[in-house]
């Protein structure tokens, strides 16, 4: 018997028992479908998670400043209450940075100038104000579609310029040409040079999306500002002292990274009597995201797979049911010169043909729910070929598989006892 004709009698025979069909299938159908379902979502979560972290650069150290605890905090101040809480990155880390540390193509120093913006109306404005250098701009990967962003010539001599992002500029101005425009800043106002867009909306050191920011020079905002500013949240305020609450650091090559974050790790923690300070490297972080997606999907796919093996306990006890039923037509096949190894093909391929048809249902509705997820849910999904090939090579394989020991039973049947029996 060729495979042509084992697919049809097979077909023929599936055909004869629908329902009984369609009910052994459904434990593949499910099976599949949340196999391809939770590595759609997995690949989704890992693809969104690992470029987040790639937006921060797997070049970049970035370097933040952490609050201390209030009485940590106070320490250094004594009773001296102008100051409540003093912390956080000094512009001598930052010098000794570019000094000293090799492989270091961009570092900036990052100041998070905690001013209260107004937009028309009187109505305060959930924009950030930057302090920040030139470099700025290579170590975030971002752009600047209209004017120039801040030199080092605006840093030298003080000058009130800024430039805003976009969203920024959009809840700034409106629909207005914030070009050549002032912004009050404090006391002072500071004209637009340009605008800064950054594709992957990075985060910066205060927390908020580059491109709601308004970005002046630091030289500028030490000698406007000082290091004191007002910290306010939940409707309390006190008074903080910081000189810069972030570096941002970017290597010539990404294999100097880990070094270099190593030996940043061992100067600060010589040089800061209190941990006030927070090391963060994206190419960590992805290698961590990597490691935990995989356990993750491992895990699912797991659970998955048990659906697949119920599925296939039930294929069996129809193949076997099958055996039984079929004990007549298996003694008049033998009788007529049909070989043990015919009969043993037939009823694995069989059973492979009902678990493969399951499998092409599965992957269907494993494609909707992955789609329904995405949609309805928020959570994205990216459906593969691995999550196919895997969904359709699994549910063929639990046919083999579950399919031998009737196929083997089927070809056991001795042609005499079963003309006899009936």
């Amino acid at each position: 018997m060729n495979l042509f004709e084992a697919l049809r009698i097979a077909l023929l025979d599936l055909a004869l028992h629908k329902f009984r069909s369609a009910l052994a299938t459904l434990g593949i159908i499910l099976g599949v479908a949340s196999v391809e379902a939770m590595i759609s979502i997995s690949e989704g979560a890992k693809q969104e998670t690992l470029a987040r972290i790639a937006a921060l650069g797997v070049d970049n150290i970035i370097i933040r400043s952490v609050k201390p605890s209030q009485t940590e905090g106070a320490g250094d101040r004594g009773q001296d209450q102008r100051w409540q809480m003093e912390y956080g990155l000094l512009r001598r880390d930052l010098a000794h940075v570019r000094q000293t540390f090799p492989g270091v193509r961009h570092v900036v120093g990052l100041r998070n100038m905690r001013l209260n913006l107004y937009g028309p109306g009187g109505r305060q404005l959930d924009v950030s104000v930057i302090a920040t250098e030139p470099d700025y701009l290579h170590i975030t990967r971002s752009t600047i579609p209209r004017g120039r962003f801040l030199t080092w010539t605006d840093d030298f001599a003080r000058a009130q310029t800024c430039v805003l992002g976009e969203q920024a500029a959009r809840k700034l101005f409106g629909w207005r040409d914030p070009m050549g425009q002032w912004v009050r800043l404090g006391t002072g106002s500071y004209q637009v040079v340009g605008i800064l867009d950054n594709p992957a909306a990075l985060k910066d050191a205060g927390g908020d999306d580059v491109n709601n920011q308004v970005f002046i020079p630091l030289a500028t905002a030490r000698a406007r500002f000082g290091d004191a500013s007002i910290s306010r949240s939940a409707g309390a305020s006190e008074q903080v002292r910081v000189q810069l609450d972030g570096i941002a650091i970017q290597m010539t090559d990404p294999e100097y990274v880990i070094p270099t974050a190593a030996r940043l790790e061992n100067y600060l923690s010589k040089t800061h009597r209190r941990r006030d300070y927070q090391l963060l490297v994206p190419l960590e972080l992805m290698e961590q995201a990597v490691q935990t997606r995989r356990i993750w999907t491992i895990v699912m796919v797991v659970i998955a797979g048990i659906s697949l093996l119920v599925g296939g306990v039930g294929i069996m006890n129809i193949m076997l049911a099958n055996v039984s039923d079929r004990r007549k037509e298996i003694g008049t096949r033998r009788a007529l010169g049909a070989r043990r190894q015919d009969i043993l093909r037939q009823f694995v391929f069989e059973s492979a043909t009902l678990t493969s048809l399951g499998g092409f249902a599965g992957i269907a509705l494993g494609y909707v729910l992955a789609r329904s997820v995405s949609v309805y849910a928020g959570w994205p999904t990216i459906i593969t070929p691995a999550s196919i090939i895997v969904g359709f090579a699994a549910s063929f394989l639990v046919g083999l598989v579950f399919g031998l020991w009737p196929a083997s039973q089927a070809a056991r049947v001795s042609p005499i006892e079963a003309l006899r029996s009936e």
